[in-house]
């Protein structure tokens, strides 16, 4: 992921790595680059479009590290190209029908856990998704769900939404828990200049 002022949750991928295997090398610059530089990743994608869809070393995918990252430009894009939208990443978009759909067939999903093990009410705070939100937490979501990056309240925070932010606090959302560089909620909200949130959490 990228530092901390673009939004990380912890996973700390190269931009570009080298690997034994030229084209291992160049999916993990993809995946590494979508988590934040469009113009790198789109770059890549030209010269190789077979890897879309491809994983790289720690496991991940294109998409899922512009949905982890709340990144809608750079999903937007990857969905244009044909990549998939699951659940963890219509969450970040906040597409109600396809989320709903889902919770009906499948209510445990609200339980679940998406890349990195971030659970989907993270997705749905950094998305700024405040229906998605309420249909998670009305399925049984926990607000203090978390995996070793981050919480769905850090993902509210970096998501750049008071509202979110008021949502999971006035349902339980505890904003001194780590984040994996331990920074509480209002730690992480000073450091991104969110002076609203931090307000809100502290």
């Amino acid at each position: 992921m990228a530092n901390p002022a673009q939004h990380d949750t912890g996973c700390s991928e190269p931009s570009a790595v080298t690997t034994d295997s030229p084209h291992q090398a160049v999916v993990d610059e993809l995946v590494g680059n979508a988590h934040g530089n469009l113009a790198r990743m789109s770059e890549l994608l030209d010269q190789h479009p077979e890897l879309l869809n491809a994983k790289a070393t720690w496991n991940e995918t294109a998409i899922e590290a512009a949905t982890q990252m709340g990144n809608r430009a750079i999903i937007e894009h990857l969905t244009a190209r044909g990549a998939p939208v699951d659940f963890f990443t219509a969450l970040v978009l906040g597409r109600l029908d396809q989320v709903e759909r889902e919770l009906k067939a499948k209510p445990d999903v609200a339980r679940s856990r998406g890349v990195h093990n971030l659970p989907p009410l993270y997705f749905a705070a950094i998305g700024g998704s405040r229906a998605a939100a309420e249909m998670l937490i009305a399925a049984g979501a926990d607000v203090n769900a978390r995996a070793e990056a981050a919480s769905p309240i850090h993902g509210a925070v970096m998501g750049g939404s008071a509202e979110m932010v008021r949502l999971l606090l006035q349902h339980g959302a505890d904003p001194s828990t780590p984040d994996y560089g331990g920074r509480d909620a209002p730690t992480l909200a000073r450091e991104l200049d969110r002076q609203e949130i931090a307000a809100l959490v502290s």
